[in-house]
C-alpha cells in the first residue's frame, strides 16, 4: 500500500481561515454570534447560552478582556440566568446607544434650478 502525504493546501493564503473572508464577513460572522448569544440567554436557556459564549468567544478573542463579557461569564458559569439576562439587557442598551441616529442617508432636495435668466440668457446648472 501506497503512503499519501496528508498536506493541507490553503487556496486563498491571504485570507482568514482560507475562506477569503473579508473584514465585513467577519464583523457579520461576530455580530450573527453575539445576537445568538444574546437570544439564548434571553430565553433563559444556559446550556445553549454558555455553548455561544464559548464559541463567540474562540471566534474573538478580544472579548474575553471586555468587562461585560467577562460579567456574563462569570453569571453563566455561576448558573444564574436571571443575572445573565441583567447584563445582556445593559449590553443590549449600550450597543443602541452606541449607534448613529440615522444609518441611512437622507438625500436633500436641491431647489428647482432655473434653466433662463429673466433677461432671457441660459443658465448653466453647474451642479451635476
Amino acid at each position: 500500500m501506497e503512503s499519501t502525504s496528508m498536506m493541507r493546501v490553503n487556496a486563498h493564503p491571504g485570507s482568514y481561515g482560507g475562506h477569503g473572508s473579508t473584514p465585513q464577513d467577519r464583523q457579520h460572522q461576530r455580530r450573527q454570534k453575539i445576537l445568538a448569544l444574546f437570544d439564548a440567554v434571553e430565553h433563559g436557556h444556559l446550556d445553549a447560552s454558555k455553548l455561544a459564549l464559548k464559541v463567540l468567544m474562540n471566534f474573538d478573542h478580544a472579548l474575553s478582556t471586555d468587562a461585560q463579557f467577562v460579567r456574563l461569564s462569570k453569571a453563566l458559569d455561576a448558573g444564574s440566568v436571571y443575572v445573565a439576562q441583567q447584563v445582556v439587557r445593559e449590553m443590549k442598551t449600550k450597543f443602541i446607544n452606541a449607534l448613529p441616529l440615522s444609518t441611512h442617508a437622507v438625500p436633500v432636495p436641491h431647489p428647482a434650478s432655473r434653466h433662463h435668466q429673466p433677461d432671457g440668457m441660459h443658465f448653466v446648472d453647474t451642479r451635476a
